[in-house]
């Protein structure tokens, strides 16, 4: 019987190695960078410890920003007008203050488990995660977009575009645990507690942030009103008394 299991013939490159680290074998770019994460992340991984990792950096951060503002436009066209700037603002502030408390954290919690890292190579791989992350969520967008296009239930919007970021975050977190056990060892289990922390903060700052993907109501960017996010998403959804819809 053909053994079709490892196939590592031209056309088929083995998984298995796609963390081995190795040069980018083109010069950093946008394209590059994003093809590599796909592919080979061993090789951003590599140059981001030992090579070309300010060029790294900021062709990542550039394809996040330039992600979550297109994800965002596509979240603001369910309503239209306003939404259609707000929803990005609020996407790209509430992304990127998550990953910024959630770094320190990151950071101890692999030198708890033995890890020899430098803050700077943490940095590095949570933003390489969160790059691939939202790489994804503009590929899931037409997706999100057509719905939007022929529903006006916020509800069911809501619940799909968190079901996209779930989909997202867990690639992106794949990522980030597979790189971290590349370059320190077995990581899992306080990387686990970590990622449980993240996805927390990740949604508390969706409510803090509310509305995105309705409009809003009060003429104020922000919400006046403290609110839970499992609260905040059981009134999106009608579970509970909605006095503050998103």
């Amino acid at each position: 019987m053909t053994d079709i299991t490892a196939d590592t013939s031209p056309g088929f490159p083995d998984s298995r190695h796609s963390f081995d680290l190795a040069p980018m074998e083109e010069p950093p770019s946008v394209w590059s960078v994003v093809s590599a994460l796909l592919k080979q992340p061993g090789r951003v991984l590599h140059e981001l410890l030992h090579g070309r990792a300010r060029a790294v950096l900021g062709a990542m951060l550039l394809v996040a920003l330039v992600a979550l503002a297109v994800y965002g436009c596509v979240v603001g066209s369910l309503k239209g007008g306003p939404q259609l700037w707000i929803a990005p603002a609020k996407i790209l502030l509430g992304s990127a203050v998550a990953a910024l408390i959630c770094l320190p954290s990151l950071f101890v919690f692999l030198c708890m488990n033995g890890a020899d890292a430098k803050m700077r190579h943490v940095a590095g791989l949570l933003l390489a995660s969160v790059c691939l992350m939202t790489v994804l969520l503009v590929s899931l967008a037409p997706i999100a977009w057509v719905f939007s296009q022929s529903t006006s239930g916020v509800g069911f919007i809501a619940t799909l575009h968190l079901v996209l970021w779930a989909v997202a975050l867990w690639f992106g977190l794949r990522l980030l645990s597979n790189a971290a056990a590349k370059v320190w060892g077995p990581v899992s289990g306080r990387l686990g507690l970590w990622t449980c922390l993240y996805v927390v903060v990740c949604l508390q700052m969706m409510t803090a942030l509310r509305p995105i993907i309705d409009e809003t109501k009060t003429g104020s960017f922000l919400p006046q009103e403290k609110m839970f996010f499992l609260q905040h998403f059981g009134q999106t959804i009608g579970i509970v008394g909605n006095h503050d819809r998103d």
